[in-house]
């Protein structure tokens, strides 16, 4: 839908069927524009909801499979209607809109619900019971996109309209769709937000039917929208509504009662539960902290990740506890002013409040959380009271790029979910906060002696982040000139969590000092210090690098990459090479190395699903109704170009979608913003490709024209990110913005232009250039994840300029076989 090359949903416009005569009376146009507005926006907003649906009820890795599937059913529902017959043509065509448009608004509510009451495992045993649940839930996904793209194609090639007009409405309503998600989400709750597109879209069929020019199906219709809206707000309002049964934490399948709260926004869906009395949160205790107590509220960010919420009276002596955790180690060595980032339910914040500093700034991304501690659990938590506390929603980078104070201790204690950890690649949330020039802005807001602590996951007896991140560190401390990093770096450990300090200045000996106090006092293990040799010849090999290729030597592994991360690859937690996978039989189970596997070996699955649909929706289809009647050279030239621009959007948009994330720390946003820019500017160049003649050398130049912007492209965001870091999040978002018009607008042209190189040779043509395009799309979009795993985010961005380079040869042999016609006629 949103996605497919230069916008293919709408595209069909430039060769409307020309034999079916209009079917809309003009003076009731505007209610066809209505009804076509209403179906694509609430097309976009389904698409991105479900994204943040499947990253609460499945690993993260599966809320892209959702752009996916919508492309899927939209060029499926196109193919339906070129393919579909008398039932598609003529009067009918106006029947069949209001018809299809309220089915399409049934569909939203229903695959929503079947998709909420049906668990979706997370393929940890790929079991013949697993895979067919995942196949269930993908055609149950597929479903309404299906529908929703038989309406648009009808609606945009059927109805005989001005095409201008109907490819404005189309490009309207969905850009509004892609906008509309954020305020839905933030103000209400997944389930009220698809209600909402469900009641849009049977306000789409009452304008479809009012099109048509009699009352009927229109007061059925608009009851219907009032019941969507009648149950959306109700649900909205409840605290007990229609939501999430099963999340990807089976533990919470059954702890419905005790949730004391539960709140969603673009970014996340938090439920906190009922306070408890139990043994106090620690991330790592040492020895002697299993003896305190503490009443907690847990609270489990989208439906994995616990973080908690702890009781507290606002007496500083109280916090004693605290000390015992590994990761309140860096308020040992250092005092003064201190910034968390990830403040979560606040465990931090405690540590280093006990730790006697002066200020303590609390960074948090998800405003869900933030709102929790000044509001609902203010007094519970006494946190938002203290004075020396401040609290800002913020992405951690953006703030301290732009914040003049410097701090003595910057902490960022296991800041992630578990289920990004396992899904390596796949979510993109918290992995700008893991790359060399994240950790240079962390860095440089230090005071000189200052320390950047972080926590990640360790397992001592299997592979683990730990050594990755000791690389980060090591090659943070090269950029910025460190000669010797070793001296900068201490990486302690303490059950399943590792604790790596680094500094700007090497740790002295009052440090080493108090460190080995620390270890003999709460058995915490010493892994890497200036003054003693790593136990970990690897660890040793990593701290000791004095330069970069010493580093990369040290990291260097057949199955594993331990190479720090950067922006242009900011993927941390996924530690497996594709070569690990083929070996997955002899690596340890359990981890952040078999969830590696696992994710990967989904992403293998969805794309072979994906392949599986696209020949069964798409495919099958188009060959059962044989080749166009046109010229077997023609026909050649077309599949390459139309198949170039199909896959070469898809990596193009991923590879925006993927590194702006990573910019604005907001996925969901990023989403909104790419797709709603994309439409427009996409559409926009379709627009003004209608200026550019055939008979003009610029055709066969137009490709390498893009392939050239896409590679300025690639090489210059990464500088417009770093000068506009400091910006907040709207400044981000027109950067966003600003970045990605020029190139979508020329992606633009293309669509149309190869359709006119077509000519109107016949109604199977247009269906097979469509399907074609779609069905690329679809896999490159699969494709382009993988991608940007194991060889970068620019790598799509090169290949998408290659395949755009080749419409050079296509382009000009669409133009030489269509002028041979012309001459033999």
């Amino acid at each position: 839908m949103t996605s497919a090359a230069d916008d293919s949903r709408v595209l069909p416009h430039a060769q409307p069927d020309a034999t079916h005569a209009t079917v809309i009376d003009a003076e009731r146009r505007r209610w066809l524009l209505a009804g076509l507005g209403l179906s694509t926006l609430a097309t976009l907003l389904i698409e991105i909801i479900d994204t943040r649906l499947l990253s609460v009820l499945t690993w993260y890795h599966v809320s892209f499979f959702a752009v996916s599937l919508a492309m899927l059913g939209m060029a499926g529902g196109a193919v339906r209607v070129f393919l579909g017959g008398e039932q598609f043509r003529g009067a009918l065509v106006a029947d069949a809109l209001p018809r299809h448009a309220r089915w399409f608004a049934y569909t939203i509510a229903a695959s929503h619900v079947v998709n909420l009451c049906i668990p979706i495992p997370l393929l940890r045993q790929f079991s013949v019971m697993e895979m067919a649940a995942v196949i269930v839930a993908t055609i149950v996904l597929t479903t309404p996109f299906v529908l929703s793209g038989t309406l648009v194609t009808l609606a945009l090639t059927r109805t005989g309209g001005q095409i201008g007009r109907l490819y404005a409405a189309d490009l309207l309503g969905a850009a509004l769709g892609c906008l509309l998600v954020i305020p839905l989400l933030n103000l209400t709750n997944i389930t009220t937000a698809m209600l909402v597109a469900a009641a849009v879209a049977a306000a789409g069929a009452a304008c479809f039917a009012r099109a048509r020019g009699t009352l009927r199906g229109v007061r059925g219709s608009m009851a219907l929208a009032a019941a969507f809206a009648l149950v959306a707000a109700l649900n909205g309002l409840s605290d007990r509504g229609i939501g999430v049964i099963y999340p990807k934490n089976q533990q919470l399948w059954l702890a419905q009662d005790r949730i004391d709260h539960a709140a969603w926004n673009t970014h996340s869906y938090v439920l906190i539960q009922k306070p408890i009395d139990g043994p106090a949160a620690f991330w790592a205790g040492g020895r002697g902290a299993d003896r305190f107590r503490a009443t907690i509220a847990w609270a489990a960010i989208d439906g994995e990740a616990g973080t908690p919420i702890t009781a507290w009276k606002g007496d500083q002596s109280a916090l004693e506890w605290t000390q015992y955790d590994l990761t309140a180690t860096p308020y040992r060595l250092r005092h003064g002013r201190v910034a968390v980032i990830g403040v979560g339910g606040g465990r931090d914040i405690l540590s280093a409040i006990w730790g006697g500093n002066t200020s303590i700034t609390g960074i948090e991304i998800n405003s869900v959380l933030v709102d929790a501690l000044q509001h609902r659990y203010r007094d519970f938590a006494k946190i938002a009271v203290d004075p020396r506390v401040t609290l800002v929603h913020d992405e951690a980078r953006s703030y301290l790029t732009r914040e003049p104070a410097r701090f003595d201790v910057l902490q960022m204690s296991l800041v992630d979910t578990w289920a990004a950890t396992g899904a390596g690649a796949f979510t993109l949330s918290e992995n700008g906060l893991y790359t060399r020039e994240g950790w240079r802005v962390f860095l440089t807001a230090l005071t000189p002696t200052g320390v950047f602590s972080v926590s990640r996951w360790f397992s001592p007896a299997a592979l683990s982040e730990t050594t990755r991140l000791l690389a980060l560190g090591a090659a943070a401390l090269l950029d910025r000139g460190v000669a010797n990093p070793r001296t900068h770096l201490l990486l302690l450990t303490r059950g399943g969590v590792a604790t790596l300090m680094v500094s700007p200045s090497p740790f002295t000996d009052q440090d080493a000092a108090t460190i080995r106090d620390l270890v003999a006092r709460y058995d915490f293990h010493l892994l890497v210090a200036p003054w003693q040799s790593a136990p970990d010849p690897r660890l040793q090999s990593i701290a000791s690098a004095t330069t970069m290729g010493e580093l990369l030597a040290a990291t260097s592994d057949p199955v594993y990459d331990f190479t720090p991360p950067d922006d242009a690859r900011p993927f941390f937690f996924n530690i497996l090479k594709p070569s690990g996978l083929f070996a997955s039989y002899q690596l340890p189970r359990g981890g952040v190395i078999w969830g590696n596997v696992r994710a990967t070996a989904t992403l293998m699955i969805l794309l072979a699903t994906a392949t599986v649909l696209v020949l069964t929706i798409v495919v099958w289809p188009l060959i059962s109704a044989g080749r166009p009647e046109i010229p077997g050279a023609a026909f050649a030239w077309a599949l390459m170009y139309f198949g170039a621009i199909g896959a070469g959007y898809l990596y193009v948009q991923i590879a925006l979608l993927q590194r702006f994330s990573v910019y604005l720390g907001h996925p969901t946003y990023t989403f909104a913003i790419i797709l709603s820019t994309m439409i427009l500017a996409t559409g926009a160049g379709a627009f003004l490709s209608d200026r550019l003649s055939l008979s003009s050398r610029r055709i066969v130049l137009l490709g390498p024209v893009i392939a050239i912007v896409i590679v300025l492209e690639a090489i210059g965001v990464p500088l417009v990110i770093q000068r506009f870091l400091q910006l907040h999040l709207p400044g981000r978002s027109a950067v966003v913005v600003l970045s990605t018009v020029p190139l979508a607008c020329l992606l633009g042209f293309c669509f149309p232009i190869g359709t006119r190189l077509l000519g109107r040779l016949s109604d199977q043509t247009t269906a097979w250039m469509w399907g074609v395009n779609g069905a690329c799309g679809v896999l490159a979009s699969i494709l382009a994840v993988a991608i940007s795993m194991w060889v970068g985010i620019n790598a799509n961005l090169y290949l998408a300029a290659l395949l755009y380079a080749t419409l050079f040869f296509s382009a000009r042999g669409l133009a030489a076989v269509r002028h041979e016609e012309h001459g033999r006629a």
